[in-house]
């Protein structure tokens, strides 16, 4: 498949099998917090960082349902009809593939072929996580498969209400650095500041332009009970433009990303120094008191070769970045800089 142009953005649509919306737990019909997003940062052991595939559904582990066995919380329920192409043992903390979605930290109760209809029990919720991996696959030509974000409009994941806008929380200028990814206790992903630091006022050569950005939820749900395991997410969409201050001139205008399927990029050049990974649910309740649980996402807003100010002639100009969440709210935030080669 070729890379999209704006990294990030879907290209294919996704047919589903049936009409059926709603959530994986129960009550099917209602929203529950999501605490980690599509494409967050996640630690790997040869990458350093890989993508986040899914999105992570909280359950209440000190609440489990009704009935439920021993070392398992909530019932865990198909949001799509279909075949069942992959499931783990019983017994065993592993995952389900139905249909276009996957459930992971889970004890299946399908085996595969078994035919499922939307909002069925497939499994139980494994106690300890705090919560239930929900990916959706998109299938493309040949055979291959992606990940989509199963919270991007259209989506089988529904109601989902968010009223609160995203925020650029600061904005900076370095030379442009890749250290290698760090940990954060409790092995989460780190990707430590690196870097010289610029004067916006005096900027000059390669200049990596690097933004915070958080989306804060305005629906936490049961979190209200534990608030440290609430967590913003990261935008769904960034946009970024450069202007040249008296004459209006546009040099750039373009998405930097969308948070809609799978990147192509690797993890340190889409994320900037300095992002930090959410503590995971468990051991956010393990080490709240002494750790911070919420992350921190820096983005790069302009990829590799960065930007390039030695193409630009000196004198001021306007960055505008523009964010959104997934739910259509949005923010614009400007800086202004000057170039001095």
């Amino acid at each position: 498949m070729p890379v999209p142009a704006v990294q990030g953005r879907l290209e294919t649509a996704q047919i589903y099998n049936d009409e059926w919306r709603g959530w994986p737990i129960l009550p099917l019909h209602r929203q529950h917090p999501i605490r980690g997003s599509f494409l967050d940062p996640r630690a790997h052991d040869q990458l350093g960082a890989v993508y986040h595939d899914g999105v992570d559904i909280a359950v209440r582990d000190d609440r489990p349902d009704r009935g439920a066995p021993a070392g398992r919380t909530h019932r865990v329920h198909a949001i799509e009809g279909g075949r069942v192409t992959r499931a783990t043992p019983r017994g065993v903390r592993g995952l389900v593939d139905i249909a276009h979605f996957r459930y992971e930290h889970v004890d299946a109760l399908v085996r595969v072929g078994d035919l499922v209809q939307p909002g069925q029990q497939i499994a139980w919720a494994w106690n300890g996580d705090w919560h239930v991996h929900l990916g959706e696959l998109l299938d493309l030509p040949g055979g291959r498969r992606a990940f989509v974000n199963p919270l991007r409009p259209g989506g089988k994941l529904a109601p989902y209400v968010d009223t609160a806008r995203p925020a650029v929380e600061e904005v900076r200028f370095y030379r442009p650095a890749t250290p290698p990814w760090g940990r954060r206790p409790v092995n989460v992903a780190r990707y430590p500041q690196a870097g010289l630091r610029l004067n916006k006022a005096r900027l000059s050569g390669t200049v990596d332009v690097r933004a915070r950005i958080a989306d804060p939820q305005s629906f936490i749900g049961w979190f209200k009970d534990k608030p440290w395991l609430a967590a913003p997410h990261h935008p769904y969409r960034v946009a970024v433009s450069l202007a040249r201050h008296g004459t209006g001139r546009v040099f750039h205008d373009q998405d930097v990303f969308r948070s809609e399927q799978m990147l192509e990029l690797p993890a340190g050049q889409h994320y900037a120094p300095g992002t930090e990974q959410n503590l995971s649910a468990g051991g956010c309740m393990r080490r709240h008191l002494s750790l911070r649980c919420p992350g921190i996402y820096w983005f790069r807003l302009f990829r590799r070769p960065y930007l390039n100010t030695r193409q630009l002639p000196n004198g001021r100009y306007r960055i505008s970045i523009r964010v959104w969440d997934v739910a259509g709210n949005s923010r614009v935030d400007n800086t202004d800089v000057t170039v001095r080669n």
